[in-house]
C-alpha cells in the first residue's frame, strides 16, 4: 500500500456505510500505480536542490491541480441557479443544506475564516522557494496540467449533471487530504537541509501546506459527502446509479501525469 493510500483509506473507513463508501473502497485501492508515480515525483523534488526553472514549472503546473476554491464556489452557484430558473426541486431545505455544506469547503480558502486567502499562501510558498514570482508566467504551464484543469472544470462547471460535479469534488478533497499530509514532512526537511531555511522562514513558506493538514481537508471531504447526500435528496437523484470508477481513474491518471511531467520534462509547453 502506498503512503498516500495509507493516509486516505482510513478516512474513508470512518464514513457511515453507503454506496459512496463502497465505491471509494472498491476503486481507490486499484490505483496504487498512480499513487506511486505521484509519490515518486514529490520524493524526487525534495531529494536535493532543484534547478530554478524546474521549480517554476513545478509550482505553476502543480497549482493547476490545487487551488480549487473558485471551482467549488462555481458548483454552489450552479445549484442556486436551479432556484433562480424555477427548476423542479423535491426538497428545498435539503438543497439549502447541500449549498451550506459546499460553502464550508471553501471558508478557509476564501478567508471567510482565517485572515489570508489561501491563494496568497500558495503565492508566498512558490515565490519564497523560487526567489521571485516568475513562476506565475503561463510559459511554465505544462500541457498535462492544462489538461487536468480543463477536465476538472468540464466535470465541475460544464457537465449538465451537477452530481458529477459533486462527485469530482469528493475525489479531489479526499485526494488532497492525502497529498498535503504526505508532503509536509518532505518539504520541511527539504527547505531546512537543502535551502537553509530557518524554522520561522520554513513555517511561513509552507503555511499553504500546513493549514490544509490535520482536520482541514478531512473535514472538507465530509462536507463534500454531506453536499452529495443533501443534493440527491433535494433533486430526487438515485445516488446508487452512479459509478465512481471513471471519475477516480481520470482524476488519478491525470494527476499522476502532471506530477511526472513537471519533474521529468525539460521543456515547458502549452
Amino acid at each position: 500500500m502506498s503512503n498516500l493510500s495509507s493516509i486516505i483509506l482510513p478516512v474513508i473507513g470512518d464514513m457511515e456505510e453507503s454506496h459512496l463508501k463502497t465505491q471509494l473502497l472498491k476503486y481507490l485501492p486499484t490505483h496504487e500505480n498512480e499513487f506511486s508515480k505521484i509519490e515518486k515525483s514529490f520524493q524526487q523534488l525534495t531529494s536535493k536542490p532543484q534547478d530554478n526553472e524546474r521549480l517554476k514549472r513545478f509550482f505553476h503546473s502543480w497549482s493547476q491541480t490545487n487551488n480549487s476554491a473558485m471551482t467549488v464556489a462555481g458548483i454552489s452557484n450552479r445549484i442556486t441557479m436551479l432556484v433562480h430558473k424555477n427548476k423542479p426541486i423535491e426538497d428545498e431545505k435539503a438543497l439549502l443544506q447541500a449549498i451550506t455544506s459546499l460553502n464550508r469547503i471553501v471558508d478557509e480558502d476564501l478567508a471567510v475564516v482565517g485572515r489570508v486567502l489561501h491563494s496568497q499562501l500558495f503565492y508566498t510558498m512558490a515565490t519564497d522557494i523560487t526567489r521571485n514570482d516568475d513562476w506565475l508566467s503561463r510559459r511554465y504551464l505544462n500541457e498535462s496540467a492544462y489538461d487536468f484543469k480543463k477536465w476538472k472544470d468540464q466535470n465541475s462547471l460544464r457537465n449538465k449533471d451537477i452530481m458529477i460535479a459533486l462527485l469530482t469534488t469528493l475525489i479531489h478533497e479526499i485526494y488532497t487530504h492525502g497529498e498535503v499530509e504526505y508532503i509536509l514532512p518532505k518539504f520541511e526537511a527539504w527547505l531546512t537541509n537543502d535551502y537553509g531555511f530557518s524554522e520561522e522562514e520554513r513555517e511561513k513558506t509552507l503555511a499553504w501546506i500546513s493549514v490544509h493538514c490535520g482536520p482541514t481537508e478531512k473535514n472538507h471531504f465530509f462536507f463534500a459527502v454531506s453536499a452529495i447526500f443533501h443534493y440527491a435528496k433535494a433533486m430526487n437523484v438515485d445516488l446508487e446509479s452512479y459509478d465512481l470508477g471513471e471519475i477516480i481513474s481520470d482524476y488519478l491518471n491525470k494527476k499522476a501525469t502532471v506530477m511526472e511531467d513537471v519533474m521529468e520534462v525539460e521543456e515547458v509547453s502549452l
